[in-house]
């Protein structure tokens, strides 16, 4: 557990502490005295807080606000040593064999001998988060700290750390993490670190089938003052490698390779004080470029179930237990017994008795011996116990314990089984692509993905994905697979793609997909009717109807033509229209360039405006769609005035002509009288 880190006692580290801070305060900037208080974020069960920097910048503390609801002695109560500024506690990454510290480089003990990198984003309050994110050479690495429920008390009285670790290099980079909290139950120093059934007192590694699913502190199983539990498998948790426990200054040496000297004591080295620390390790691992990986644990406060007695016992168990999508799960109980009484008790045993749907899982006894406990002592047992579909709604575990010459003792715990998370998958809405004015419409398009929960618990790391595009391509910032983090029972949320690209017309098949960690992917698939557009040369009124007087202009279109390059026409008009000008069209004109303009013959054949040319400038993507001319005309009588389009050549970029399927279309307007 976290005490002060020098060899002076702890009195006089006090002293000098206080002597050192009022000297640094009369001394500081204005602005330096402004970083002086941490981050936080707060909720009525605990704190997180974490050092601004700019040394040891992204390192992070917890203590209790409120803390146990039911236990009014561990409020305002640290669970990591750091008060007011957390230092001791820090994170390691190891990138291609190199040690890099995250956050802020430092000049005092911890982690002092490793590199560090470059700051991306301080510290910073987001929403219902602390983050912070370096540059550790081309390996970038997020901390993201928030609140989670603890799987023993239900209650968001547990930190969420979280890391988001993306390799931004070319080539593949081999990168591990290391997280090392040093550890503090209030202001004891000295209790006992409880993993499964092994009371740590000193140096010791778990890994493999002998992790358990989490580890817990308590000062007093009669009287606990605090509890405070480390999380580390389960929902959305990525299971440390191995899990180490060892005094916190070897930690502080060694940034990543602790020297563990099995059964050596938690004192701090150099030194001669107990100091325990744990740091989880996840092994060196591959990252492809670009990759990302997430890594998920938990700290915070636990919950046993007592019962006093000359043998007190607790129970601690998760509250709640999620099958799996196979209807199956399995989870650790852990039993712990004091001898409250005065003298050994003898031949102590505990035995756990299972409601039905729970079964103890392969190679586990029920009844498990003790031995003898001593006044004061501490014996412990733990069972691994699986359930199923048949124990859905949970039941009570009863743990009965039992000794020769002592009073026995009986504890329940409850244990609710929720059902399987599951994924429903379904294409709520596509956007009809329609032909309006010779263009799809809407385009680009938009098709709407639900990704529901359907099923009983929650369901971790949701993605939503477009694995075929049918065709069509992703527009803008979207992406093929967007994160969505945790859905709860009953809940869903919406992903909108946005599609577009050059498809050929016809039928096209969008398919989508949802996936979680815990969850099989469901797949929904639609399909999109795209239109032909075929290539035109038409007229397009600015208006269909005007009165007697006005100016209305016609334009005449080039749409969906590949490789236009050039046009020649001519103009018919009734005699209710009154030719006034030609123009150039859009297609003539491209930013600041003007294309090769004729404006045509209006005088020589009335009604008839011959040999407009237009030369059509060249466009990104090759299919043209505008006007080549613009030809305005005074509404001259009541009536219906028609524009026609005649002799049009059509040349490529080739110089040769290209056939059109389809005549040219003429428009039409309506003119009425004056009022």
């Amino acid at each position: 557990m976290g005490a002060h880190r020098s060899v002076m006692t702890k009195a006089w580290a006090l002293v000098v502490l206080c002597f050192a801070m009022a000297l640094a305060l009369m001394l500081a900037a204005p602005e330096a005295a402004a970083q002086t208080a941490p981050l936080s974020i707060s909720n009525e069960f605990i704190s997180i807080y974490v050092n601004p920097g700019p040394e040891e910048a992204g390192r992070f503390g917890v203590e209790t606000t409120g803390g146990d609801p039911a236990n009014p002695d561990d409020d305002n109560m640290p669970l990591i040593y750091g008060r007011p500024m957390p230092w001791t506690s820090y994170t390691t990454l190891r990138i291609d064999g190199v040690d890099w510290v995250f956050g802020g480089k430092t000049t005092r003990r911890a982690g002092r001998t490793a590199r560090y990198g470059e700051e991306v984003s301080a510290p910073a309050v987001v929403g219902n988060k602390i983050t912070t994110t370096y540059a550790l050479g081309d390996i970038v690495a997020t901390q993201e700290l928030s609140f989670a429920k603890s799987p023993t008390t239900r209650y968001l009285d547990t930190a969420r750390i979280h890391y988001i670790v993306e390799n931004r290099s070319s080539s593949v980079r081999y990168v591990g993490l290391r997280v090392l909290i040093d550890t503090m139950l209030g202001q004891n120093d000295g209790a006992p670190l409880r993993s499964g059934d092994v009371a740590v007192l000193g140096d010791t590694v778990f890994s493999g089938a002998g992790m358990s699913d989490y580890w817990q502190a308590f000062d007093s199983l009669v009287e606990p003052t605090l509890t405070s539990q480390g999380t580390l498998v389960g929902g959305e948790l990525t299971p440390p490698d191995s899990l180490v426990f060892s005094n916190w200054g070897t930690f502080a040496d060694e940034p990543w390779d602790a020297t563990i000297v099995p059964g050596r004591e938690f004192v701090r080295t150099f030194e001669a004080e107990l100091d325990s620390a744990v740091a989880m390790y996840w092994n060196p691992v591959a990252f492809a470029p670009g990759e990302v990986r997430h890594y998920v644990t938990y700290y915070g406060l636990g919950g046993i179930t007592l019962a006093p007695g000359q043998l007190t016992l607790g129970i601690t168990a998760p509250s709640e237990v999620a099958l799996s999508a196979q209807g199956t799960a399995t989870f650790t109980a852990v039993a712990y017994v004091a001898n409250t009484g005065e003298g050994p008790a003898h031949d102590v045993t505990a035995q756990v008795r299972l409601p039905a749907g729970f079964r103890l899982a392969a190679g586990q006894q029920a009844v498990r011996a003790l031995g003898d406990l001593e006044p004061g002592q501490v014996g412990q047992a733990s069972w691994k116990i699986s359930v199923d579909l048949t124990a859905s709604g949970g039941g009570d575990l009863v743990v009965q314990v039992d000794a020769n010459n002592a009073e026995g003792n009986r504890v329940v715990r409850r244990v609710d089984v929720l059902g399987p998370p599951r994924l429903l998958a379904s294409i709520r809405r596509i956007e009809a692509v329609e032909n309006r004015g010779e263009r799809l419409y809407p385009w680009p398009f938009r098709a709407t993905l639900r990704v529901e929960n359907t099923g009983g618990s929650e369901a971790y790391w949701v993605k939503a994905s477009l694995d075929s595009a049918g065709g069509f391509t992703l527009v803008g910032g979207d992406h093929r697979q967007v994160f969505l983090g945790t859905l709860g029972p009953g809940q869903f949320q919406d992903v909108v793609f946005t599609l577009g690209g050059e498809p050929t017309p016809g039928e096209h098949r969008l398919a989508m997909s949802a996936q979680a960690q815990n969850v099989p992917a469901s797949i929904a698939s639609a399909s999109v009717q795209v239109p032909r557009l075929v290539p035109k040369v038409w007229a397009r009124a600015s208006t269909d109807l005007v009165t007697v007087g006005e100016i209305v202009h016609c334009d005449i279109m080039v749409t969906n033509v590949p490789d236009a390059r050039s046009i020649r026409f001519d103009v018919v008009y009734d005699n209710t229209l009154v030719y006034a000008m030609t123009s150039r069209g859009t297609l003539n004109v491209s930013g600041g360039t003007l294309g090769r303009w004729v404006d045509g013959d209006a005088v020589t054949v009335p009604g008839r405006v011959r040999g407009i040319e237009a030369e059509l400038l060249p466009s990104d993507d090759g299919v043209r769609w505008g006007s080549a001319a613009s030809l305005y005309f005074l509404a001259a009588s009541q009536g219906v005035g028609r524009v026609h389009i005649e002799n049009v050549v059509l040349l490529n970029s080739e110089g040769r002509e290209i056939t059109l399927e389809q005549p040219p279309a003429s428009c039409t307007i309506s003119i009425a009288g004056k009022k």
